[in-house]
């Protein structure tokens, strides 16, 4: 019986080495998790302004089909944003 129970990762993590691959997490310098941690608190803060924006367009709508277009523009805005997030969180990580 094994002296311990290894997770699946790390049993993945165990056969990668075996075949000379090193660990597939990448690691990021301090300069680039802080201009991570900028773009997604900015992206947090534009996320919340949709939301606030939501509500109050929401407490205006006459009826349903209005309520209806508010939320679809809202889905719309915020996958955009999480789209255009998520770029240039890349980018800043594909950066040397």
């Amino acid at each position: 019986m094994p002296d311990e129970l290894k997770s699946a990762y790390e049993r993945a993590l165990e056969k990668l080495k075996e075949k000379g691959i090193d660990d597939p997490v990448e690691s990021l310098s301090e300069e680039k998790k802080g201009e991570i941690a900028q773009i997604r608190n900015l992206y947090k803060s534009k996320l919340a302004e949709l939301e606030i924006k939501k509500q109050g367009d929401s407490a205006k709508a006459q009826n349903v089909e209005e309520l209806e277009k508010i939320q679809q523009r809202f889905v719309s805005a915020r996958a955009r944003a999480e789209e255009e997030m998520e770029r240039k969180i890349s980018e800043v990580r594909k950066r040397s």
